[in-house]
């Protein structure tokens, strides 16, 4: 079959290599001259399954209010006379609730973790290079209500299967030297080892360097 991926960002670009794989003919069409120009291109780059807690949750209508006067906030919403905003508001509400919350953590963390495992075999496979980091991801937490919130969800996802473990202020600076000068600040924190972390832009570039090896057609500044 032939296919079109639309976009050679992260998804476009894995999505192409992985459909080359399955015997499919594949083109990518890209709007950039480069790849990952994007999105892509400065994106964090964690591979974290211990983010799994998704934004609705029954804390975020709260600091929803609280963020609507700032310009910074983590989740930026402005009200506007639009019912396709209200209605997607309603939505997002009904996401907020316990239940919804724990369904959605459960689904997060096992794309979460599927999609971890697929990296780790492409990278044993191919031998990418992209700058990665395997230390694992520490999440600390300077506010007690904060950490105390983070011990449920973070439970949930170790029976999920996400080594997400709760640890003390001094467990947190012997991970992480670095934050021995806010040691007294420290609620707490949270550790999985098993997230990792890497250039996004430089991992793109290298797919598409692959995907060229298999025969996969580019087609740049094409919109």
């Amino acid at each position: 079959m032939k296919v079109v991926v639309l976009g050679a960002g992260l998804l476009g670009v894995t999505s192409a290599y992985y459909l080359q794989q399955l015997g499919h003919d594949v083109i990518v069409l890209y709007r950039q001259a480069a790849p990952a120009a994007e999105t892509s291109f400065a994106n964090g780059g964690q591979i974290s399954v211990s983010h799994a807690e998704p934004w609705a949750n029954p804390s975020a209508p709260f600091k929803v209010l609280q963020w609507l006067s700032r310009e910074d906030a983590p989740l930026l919403f402005r009200l506007r006379a639009d019912l396709r905003q209200w209605l997607w508001g309603l939505q997002f509400l009904r996401e907020c609730t316990p239940a919804r919350t724990r369904a959605n953590i459960r689904q997060i963390v096992r794309l979460g973790i599927y999609s971890r495992d697929m990296l780790q075999a492409l990278r044993r496979e191919t031998g990418i290079e992209y700058d990665h980091r395997t230390q694992g991801i520490l999440h600390f937490y300077t506010s007690t209500k904060e950490f105390d919130a983070a011990i449920k969800p973070a439970q949930l996802m170790r029976e999920l299967g996400c080594e997400r473990c709760v640890v003390t202020p001094d467990e947190a600076v012997r991970i992480e030297p670095a934050l021995g000068h806010i040691r007294t600040r420290l609620a707490g924190a949270t550790y999985t080892a098993e997230d990792e972390s890497g250039d996004a832009n430089k991992f793109a570039r290298e797919v598409v360097r692959l995907c060229h090896g298999r025969g996969v057609q580019f087609l740049m500044s094409t919109p």
